[in-house]
This record gives structure tokens, C-alpha cells and sequence, in this order.
């Protein structure tokens, strides 16, 4: 009787150890009732604008084209949001889960997009450079590689004492403030790698700014 007890046991731990290694999927952190998660709607609280938190950290600067007034940059572009929507995955032990970055067409996330960029290229090489991650407090944290050919509108009437002033704008396409609410990140929202080095050209200064607009169908 006794072995017999102790194989039950053996049993039972080797179930709950597989148990809690499985793997996840869409349903395990989507509502129990499915059908009444909109991925098109914010996940407003109490009636509140979603915050949306932005880090930018520009990796390198290059191709500055005078004659077609555009920059290259290559950044990592970090976005969080909380979804209180969402269910915590079972046995959820870790400060994190990883999740599934396909499951972003599956749920709500920030629709935002470089208003000044050209072209932008997301980087695949050797894997796709970007992860979802879930938090304890249902916070999302959404980060990507991009490379971006952004439009800067130069002036050269103290050439070639010049100072360029050039931007990266982002905006919601479709929200307005009354849904969401884009923020940059409180403790480092802009890292500029020290390394970078510009011919004929210094960094003088990089900054934050709100860049809020009004437009005939709402403010974005």
C-alpha cells in the first residue's frame, strides 16, 4: 500500500510540473466570454483615455539627402499599455510571460504610425526583431526594430553654419484623445547612442515634445 501511495504521488507532481510548463494560447488570456472582447475598442477604465507609454532609443543616423530632405534612422520602438480586460495565465510565477506577437491581431493595441516617415522598414534578420510580453498588472509591453526614412524639412540659409532641426512624429491613425493618449515613458523616454557620428555634422541636442493635433474630425 505504501509504494502504491508513493507512485500516486510521483503521479501527481510529474501532472502539476507538466502542467504548469504548457504552453499558452489566445484563449487562455482573452475573457472567459470571448465573444465580448472588442479588439477595436480601447480598453478605457472608468471611462478614462488609454495611456499609452513610448521609449525610443535611436541606434544609429545616416543617409541625411539635402536634396530630398530626409533622414534614416534605426530604432527600437518600445509601447505599453494595461488591458484589464485580459486574464493572467494560469500559474503565472514569472515577472513576465511572453507571448505570441501574432496574438496583437487577435487583441487591442495602440494604432500608431510615424506621421513624417517616408518608409519604414521592419527588420526580420535572423529572426523577427520584435517580442509581446504580459505583466502581473496586465500591462503590455509591445517592442519592435525599425528602420525609418523620415522626412526633415531643412533650412540652408546659414550654410555652412547651418543648424537642421528634424523630427520623428508619432500619432494614432484612427483615436482620438478621448480613447488614447500617447505619453513618452516618464524615466527614459529618448536614449541617443553616444556612438553616433554624422560627417560634416554633431549632435547638438535631442528632446521630448507633445505633438498633439487638432484636426476637422478630432484631436490626435
Amino acid at each position: 500500500m505504501q509504494a502504491e501511495c508513493r507512485l500516486l504521488t510521483n503521479a501527481s507532481y510529474q501532472e502539476i510540473e507538466l502542467k504548469s510548463e504548457s504552453s499558452l494560447s489566445l484563449r487562455d488570456i482573452l475573457p472567459e466570454k470571448a465573444k465580448f472582447y472588442d479588439k477595436n475598442r480601447a480598453p478605457k477604465l472608468q471611462g478614462q483615455p488609454t495611456i499609452v507609454y513610448f521609449h525610443v532609443t535611436v541606434l544609429s543616423l545616416d543617409s541625411i539627402n539635402e536634396e530630398s530632405m530626409t533622414y534614416v534612422a534605426d530604432i527600437f520602438l518600445a509601447q505599453s499599455w494595461r488591458d484589464p480586460r485580459l486574464r493572467l495565465p494560469e500559474n503565472m510565477h514569472e515577472e513576465y510571460r511572453i507571448l505570441d506577437v501574432d496574438w496583437l491581431n487577435k487583441i487591442w493595441r495602440p494604432d500608431c504610425f510615424f506621421k513624417n516617415a517616408k518608409k519604414v522598414t521592419f527588420h526580420e534578420m535572423s529572426i523577427p526583431n520584435h517580442y509581446l510580453w504580459l505583466y502581473h498588472d496586465k500591462t503590455l509591453l509591445y517592442m519592435s526594430k525599425l528602420t525609418l526614412v523620415l522626412s526633415c524639412a531643412m533650412k540652408f540659409e546659414s550654410y555652412p553654419h547651418d543648424t537642421q532641426s528634424c523630427s520623428m512624429m508619432i500619432e494614432s491613425l484612427s483615436h482620438t484623445v478621448h480613447d488614447l493618449v500617447f505619453i513618452w515613458n516618464l524615466t527614459d523616454p529618448l536614449v541617443v547612442n553616444p556612438d553616433i557620428e554624422l560627417p560634416q555634422l554633431d549632435i547638438s541636442n535631442n528632446y521630448t515634445s507633445d505633438c498633439t493635433i487638432e484636426y476637422s474630425t478630432g484631436i490626435n
